[in-house]
Protein backbone atom coordinates (compact mmCIF):
# COMPACT_ATOMS: atom_id res chain seq x y z
CA UNK A 1 0.00 0.00 0.00
CA UNK A 2 1.35 3.95 -1.01
CA UNK A 3 0.22 6.83 0.84
CA UNK A 4 1.14 9.76 -1.26
CA UNK A 5 5.42 9.10 -1.42
CA UNK A 6 5.20 6.27 2.21
CA UNK A 7 5.16 2.40 0.97
CA UNK A 8 3.83 0.45 3.86
CA UNK A 9 5.11 -2.95 4.19
CA UNK A 10 1.95 -3.96 6.33
CA UNK A 11 -2.32 -4.30 5.57
CA UNK A 12 -4.39 -2.23 6.95
CA UNK A 13 -5.54 -4.55 9.33
CA UNK A 14 -1.67 -5.10 10.54
CA UNK A 15 -1.71 -1.54 11.18
CA UNK A 16 -5.04 -1.54 13.37
CA UNK A 17 -4.26 -4.07 15.23
CA UNK A 18 -0.48 -1.65 16.19
CA UNK A 19 -2.33 0.79 16.52
CA UNK A 20 -5.09 -0.39 19.07
CA UNK A 21 -2.45 -2.00 21.15
CA UNK A 22 0.08 0.98 21.45
CA UNK A 23 -3.78 3.10 22.13
CA UNK A 24 -4.57 0.68 25.18
CA UNK A 25 -1.22 0.98 26.20
CA UNK A 26 -1.67 4.83 26.46
CA UNK A 27 -5.22 4.62 28.21
CA UNK A 28 -6.16 6.20 24.98
CA UNK A 29 -9.84 4.10 24.40
CA UNK A 30 -10.46 4.42 20.37
CA UNK A 31 -11.10 1.73 18.38
CA UNK A 32 -11.73 -0.69 20.58
CA UNK A 33 -14.57 -2.45 18.76
CA UNK A 34 -13.64 -3.73 15.37
CA UNK A 35 -14.90 -5.82 12.38
CA UNK A 36 -13.80 -7.11 9.16
CA UNK A 37 -16.48 -6.24 6.31
CA UNK A 38 -15.48 -6.93 3.12
CA UNK A 39 -13.68 -3.99 1.48
CA UNK A 40 -13.92 -2.39 4.60
CA UNK A 41 -12.77 -2.99 8.75
CA UNK A 42 -15.19 -1.33 10.36
CA UNK A 43 -14.22 0.40 13.69
CA UNK A 44 -16.11 3.02 16.32
CA UNK A 45 -15.44 6.85 15.09
CA UNK A 46 -12.98 8.96 16.87
CA UNK A 47 -14.92 11.86 15.76
CA UNK A 48 -17.89 11.50 17.23
CA UNK A 49 -19.74 10.18 20.94
CA UNK A 50 -15.68 10.48 22.17
CA UNK A 51 -15.31 7.61 20.30
CA UNK A 52 -17.58 4.94 22.77
CA UNK A 53 -20.66 4.51 20.02
CA UNK A 54 -22.65 1.51 20.45
CA UNK A 55 -21.76 -0.71 17.21
CA UNK A 56 -18.70 0.48 14.91
CA UNK A 57 -20.43 2.89 12.17
CA UNK A 58 -17.08 4.10 10.48
CA UNK A 59 -15.60 2.08 7.31
CA UNK A 60 -11.41 2.04 7.02
CA UNK A 61 -10.96 0.83 2.76
CA UNK A 62 -8.32 -2.06 3.26
CA UNK A 63 -7.21 -0.68 -0.68
CA UNK A 64 -5.55 2.15 0.95
CA UNK A 65 -7.04 2.87 4.56
CA UNK A 66 -9.04 5.71 3.55
CA UNK A 67 -11.83 6.25 6.58
CA UNK A 68 -15.43 7.24 6.34
CA UNK A 69 -17.91 7.58 8.99
CA UNK A 70 -21.68 6.58 7.97
CA UNK A 71 -22.89 7.99 10.88
CA UNK A 72 -21.02 11.63 11.51
CA UNK A 73 -19.34 12.01 7.45
CA UNK A 74 -16.03 12.54 8.50
CA UNK A 75 -13.63 11.41 5.48
CA UNK A 76 -10.02 10.96 6.20
CA UNK A 77 -6.32 9.43 5.35
CA UNK A 78 -4.89 6.64 7.43
CA UNK A 79 -2.74 9.07 8.50
CA UNK A 80 -5.06 11.90 9.54
CA UNK A 81 -6.84 9.09 12.03
CA UNK A 82 -3.26 8.18 13.68
CA UNK A 83 -2.78 11.54 14.23
CA UNK A 84 -6.30 12.26 15.48
CA UNK A 85 -6.09 9.06 18.06
CA UNK A 86 -3.05 10.12 19.72
CA UNK A 87 -4.42 13.70 20.19
CA UNK A 88 -2.07 15.68 17.49
CA UNK A 89 -3.15 18.30 15.47
CA UNK A 90 -0.38 17.84 12.89
CA UNK A 91 -1.11 14.87 10.18
CA UNK A 92 2.91 15.04 9.42
CA UNK A 93 2.87 12.70 13.05
CA UNK A 94 0.23 10.05 11.47
CA UNK A 95 3.11 9.65 8.46
CA UNK A 96 6.04 9.58 11.44
CA UNK A 97 4.38 6.90 13.26
CA UNK A 98 3.48 4.73 10.21
CA UNK A 99 6.85 5.54 8.94
CA UNK A 100 8.43 4.32 11.93
CA UNK A 101 6.35 0.95 12.46
CA UNK A 102 5.41 -0.01 8.87
CA UNK A 103 7.40 1.39 6.35
CA UNK A 104 9.85 -0.61 3.82
CA UNK A 105 13.16 0.90 5.27
CA UNK A 106 15.49 0.16 7.28
CA UNK A 107 14.83 0.40 11.03
CA UNK A 108 17.88 2.31 12.32
CA UNK A 109 16.67 5.01 9.77
CA UNK A 110 13.21 6.03 10.55
CA UNK A 111 12.79 9.24 12.85
CA UNK A 112 11.54 8.75 16.17
CA UNK A 113 8.76 10.35 17.21
CA UNK A 114 7.33 11.15 20.68
CA UNK A 115 3.58 10.68 21.01
CA UNK A 116 1.16 13.60 21.70
CA UNK A 117 -1.76 12.53 24.28
CA UNK A 118 -2.89 15.54 25.49
CA UNK A 119 -6.53 14.84 23.80
CA UNK A 120 -9.58 17.05 23.96
CA UNK A 121 -12.51 14.93 23.65
CA UNK A 122 -11.58 11.32 25.45
CA UNK A 123 -14.24 10.03 27.73
CA UNK A 124 -13.72 11.19 31.64
CA UNK A 125 -11.09 13.91 30.70
CA UNK A 126 -10.51 16.14 33.36
CA UNK A 127 -10.59 20.32 33.57
CA UNK A 128 -14.12 20.03 31.76
CA UNK A 129 -15.66 21.91 34.53
CA UNK A 130 -15.65 25.73 33.87
CA UNK A 131 -17.31 24.78 30.25
CA UNK A 132 -20.17 22.95 32.47
CA UNK A 133 -23.85 25.01 32.81
CA UNK A 134 -23.93 24.19 36.22
CA UNK A 135 -20.36 22.47 37.51
CA UNK A 136 -22.31 19.32 38.57
CA UNK A 137 -20.36 16.36 37.50
CA UNK A 138 -22.20 13.97 35.05
CA UNK A 139 -24.20 11.52 36.63
CA UNK A 140 -25.42 9.35 33.42
CA UNK A 141 -22.12 6.49 33.13
CA UNK A 142 -21.46 4.50 29.91
CA UNK A 143 -22.40 1.47 32.13
CA UNK A 144 -26.33 2.74 31.99
CA UNK A 145 -26.06 4.13 28.45
CA UNK A 146 -24.85 0.91 27.20
CA UNK A 147 -28.00 -1.09 28.84
CA UNK A 148 -30.24 1.16 26.36
CA UNK A 149 -28.46 0.32 23.73
CA UNK A 150 -31.40 -1.21 21.67
CA UNK A 151 -33.58 -0.97 18.77
CA UNK A 152 -37.11 -0.77 19.19
CA UNK A 153 -40.39 -0.53 16.32
CA UNK A 154 -41.07 2.77 17.90
CA UNK A 155 -37.84 4.55 16.69
CA UNK A 156 -38.60 3.83 13.14
CA UNK A 157 -42.45 4.45 13.31
CA UNK A 158 -41.48 7.96 14.45
CA UNK A 159 -39.33 7.71 11.16
CA UNK A 160 -35.84 7.65 12.52
CA UNK A 161 -32.82 6.06 10.30
CA UNK A 162 -29.94 4.15 11.84
CA UNK A 163 -27.44 6.85 11.22
CA UNK A 164 -29.23 9.04 13.09
CA UNK A 165 -30.19 6.05 15.91
CA UNK A 166 -26.58 5.49 16.13
CA UNK A 167 -25.40 9.06 16.12
CA UNK A 168 -27.38 10.39 18.72
CA UNK A 169 -27.26 7.20 20.99
CA UNK A 170 -30.98 6.55 21.08
CA UNK A 171 -32.01 3.56 23.22
CA UNK A 172 -34.82 1.69 24.72
CA UNK A 173 -35.32 1.06 28.19
CA UNK A 174 -37.08 -2.10 28.51
CA UNK A 175 -38.01 -1.45 32.74
CA UNK A 176 -40.03 1.64 32.02
CA UNK A 177 -40.62 0.59 28.54
CA UNK A 178 -39.43 3.87 26.95
CA UNK A 179 -37.09 5.41 24.02
CA UNK A 180 -33.94 7.00 25.68
CA UNK A 181 -32.27 10.32 24.44
CA UNK A 182 -28.70 10.79 26.22
CA UNK A 183 -28.83 14.63 26.61
CA UNK A 184 -24.97 15.06 26.34
CA UNK A 185 -22.88 18.94 27.22
CA UNK A 186 -20.82 20.78 24.43
CA UNK A 187 -18.11 17.98 25.83
CA UNK A 188 -19.93 14.90 24.89
CA UNK A 189 -20.91 14.13 28.48
CA UNK A 190 -24.08 12.69 29.13
CA UNK A 191 -26.03 15.06 31.65
CA UNK A 192 -29.08 13.07 31.75
CA UNK A 193 -31.11 10.49 29.73
CA UNK A 194 -34.76 11.80 29.00
CA UNK A 195 -37.40 9.13 28.23
CA UNK A 196 -40.63 9.09 26.09
CA UNK A 197 -42.78 6.16 27.04
CA UNK A 198 -43.47 3.58 23.51
CA UNK A 199 -47.20 3.58 24.77
CA UNK A 200 -48.51 6.96 25.27
CA UNK A 201 -47.44 10.33 25.07
CA UNK A 202 -45.06 10.89 28.24
CA UNK A 203 -42.20 11.97 28.22
CA UNK A 204 -39.50 11.87 31.70
CA UNK A 205 -37.17 14.61 31.52
CA UNK A 206 -35.44 15.82 34.64
CA UNK A 207 -36.38 18.95 36.46
CA UNK A 208 -34.07 21.39 38.65
CA UNK A 209 -31.46 20.87 36.36
CA UNK A 210 -29.95 23.20 34.16
CA UNK A 211 -30.27 21.88 30.02
CA UNK A 212 -28.48 22.71 27.18
CA UNK A 213 -30.12 22.56 23.72
CA UNK A 214 -30.57 19.11 22.68
CA UNK A 215 -28.63 18.46 19.79
CA UNK A 216 -26.08 21.22 20.83
CA UNK A 217 -23.14 18.52 21.07
CA UNK A 218 -23.85 16.81 17.64
CA UNK A 219 -23.68 20.18 16.22
CA UNK A 220 -20.54 20.65 17.10
CA UNK A 221 -19.38 17.09 16.69
CA UNK A 222 -19.77 18.10 12.79
CA UNK A 223 -16.65 20.85 13.51
CA UNK A 224 -18.84 23.51 11.30
CA UNK A 225 -17.20 26.96 10.67
CA UNK A 226 -19.57 29.92 10.75
CA UNK A 227 -19.68 30.23 7.18
CA UNK A 228 -20.25 26.59 6.03
CA UNK A 229 -22.43 25.43 8.97
CA UNK A 230 -25.88 27.02 6.49
CA UNK A 231 -29.45 26.88 8.38
CA UNK A 232 -29.80 25.66 11.91
CA UNK A 233 -33.58 24.82 12.96
CA UNK A 234 -34.69 25.46 16.46
CA UNK A 235 -37.78 23.27 17.41
CA UNK A 236 -39.36 22.63 20.52
CA UNK A 237 -39.55 18.57 21.24
CA UNK A 238 -36.66 16.05 20.64
CA UNK A 239 -38.77 13.86 17.78
CA UNK A 240 -38.82 16.99 15.84
CA UNK A 241 -35.01 17.96 16.06
CA UNK A 242 -34.60 14.20 15.23
CA UNK A 243 -37.10 14.28 12.35
CA UNK A 244 -34.98 17.13 11.04
CA UNK A 245 -31.49 15.57 11.09
CA UNK A 246 -32.94 12.30 9.42
CA UNK A 247 -34.01 14.83 6.44
CA UNK A 248 -30.29 16.32 6.43
CA UNK A 249 -31.33 19.55 8.34
CA UNK A 250 -29.17 19.98 11.55
CA UNK A 251 -31.48 21.35 14.17
CA UNK A 252 -31.60 21.45 18.13
CA UNK A 253 -34.42 21.49 20.44
CA UNK A 254 -35.31 23.46 23.71
CA UNK A 255 -37.48 20.20 25.64
CA UNK A 256 -40.51 21.94 24.88
CA UNK A 257 -41.42 26.32 24.30
CA UNK A 258 -40.05 27.57 27.95
CA UNK A 259 -36.33 28.21 26.84
CA UNK A 260 -33.96 28.80 29.55
CA UNK A 261 -31.39 31.80 29.62
CA UNK A 262 -29.07 29.19 29.10
CA UNK A 263 -30.57 28.16 26.07
CA UNK A 264 -30.88 31.21 24.64
CA UNK A 265 -27.04 32.10 25.49
CA UNK A 266 -26.74 28.74 23.39
CA UNK A 267 -28.57 29.96 20.80
CA UNK A 268 -26.96 32.95 20.10
CA UNK A 269 -23.20 30.89 20.39
CA UNK A 270 -24.34 28.54 17.35
CA UNK A 271 -21.93 28.38 14.39
CA UNK A 272 -24.44 29.88 11.77
CA UNK A 273 -25.85 33.20 10.35
CA UNK A 274 -28.99 32.08 10.35
CA UNK A 275 -31.56 30.28 12.72
CA UNK A 276 -34.86 28.60 11.33
CA UNK A 277 -37.56 29.07 14.56
CA UNK A 278 -39.73 25.37 13.82
CA UNK A 279 -42.02 25.47 16.84
CA UNK A 280 -45.26 24.03 17.51
CA UNK A 281 -48.35 25.68 15.63
CA UNK A 282 -50.23 26.41 19.42
CA UNK A 283 -50.55 29.45 21.09
CA UNK A 284 -47.34 28.61 23.48
CA UNK A 285 -45.23 27.87 20.14
CA UNK A 286 -46.31 31.81 18.75
CA UNK A 287 -45.73 32.78 22.14
CA UNK A 288 -42.01 31.17 22.55
CA UNK A 289 -41.32 32.02 18.63
CA UNK A 290 -42.09 35.49 19.60
CA UNK A 291 -39.45 35.21 22.79
CA UNK A 292 -36.90 34.19 20.69
CA UNK A 293 -37.28 36.57 17.95
CA UNK A 294 -36.53 39.44 20.88
CA UNK A 295 -33.64 37.30 22.56
CA UNK A 296 -31.50 35.80 19.39
CA UNK A 297 -29.22 38.96 18.22
CA UNK A 298 -26.99 39.40 15.06
CA UNK A 299 -28.67 36.47 13.42
CA UNK A 300 -30.90 35.82 10.62
CA UNK A 301 -34.50 34.58 12.18
CA UNK A 302 -36.79 33.02 9.49
CA UNK A 303 -40.06 30.52 10.65
CA UNK A 304 -41.13 27.66 9.20
CA UNK A 305 -44.06 28.08 7.40
CA UNK A 306 -45.89 24.05 8.58
CA UNK A 307 -48.40 22.47 5.99
CA UNK A 308 -51.89 22.84 6.93
CA UNK A 309 -53.18 20.70 9.23
CA UNK A 310 -49.70 19.88 11.31
CA UNK A 311 -49.04 20.78 14.88
CA UNK A 312 -45.04 19.86 15.13
CA UNK A 313 -42.41 19.13 12.64
CA UNK A 314 -43.16 15.42 13.79
CA UNK A 315 -46.54 15.48 12.13
CA UNK A 316 -44.59 16.28 8.86
CA UNK A 317 -43.98 13.45 5.90
CA UNK A 318 -40.57 13.45 4.63
CA UNK A 319 -41.48 14.95 1.57
CA UNK A 320 -43.36 17.62 3.79
CA UNK A 321 -40.35 18.43 5.54
CA UNK A 322 -38.23 18.66 2.30
CA UNK A 323 -40.13 21.28 1.36
CA UNK A 324 -40.99 23.49 4.10
CA UNK A 325 -41.33 27.15 3.57
CA UNK A 326 -40.00 29.83 5.62
CA UNK A 327 -41.54 33.23 6.18
CA UNK A 328 -38.95 36.65 7.74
Amino acid sequence: MQIDNLIISASVNDILTELKSQLDINHIPLLSKTFDSGDDIMVQCPYHKCGQERRPSAGIRKSDGMFHCLACGETHSLPEIVSHCFGSTDTTFGYKWLSKNFASVEVENREDISLDLERNDIPNKSSVLDNRADNKSVCVSEAELDSYRYNHPYMYKRGLIDPIIEFFDIGYDKITNSITFPVRNLLGECMFVARRTVSGKNFNIPKNIEKPLYGIYEIHQRKFSVKDCGKIYVCEGLFDCLRLWCNGKYAVAGFGCLFSDYQVKLLNELPTRHLVLALDSDEAGRKATKKLRKAIKNKLITEVVLPKGRKDIGECTDDEINNLEETL
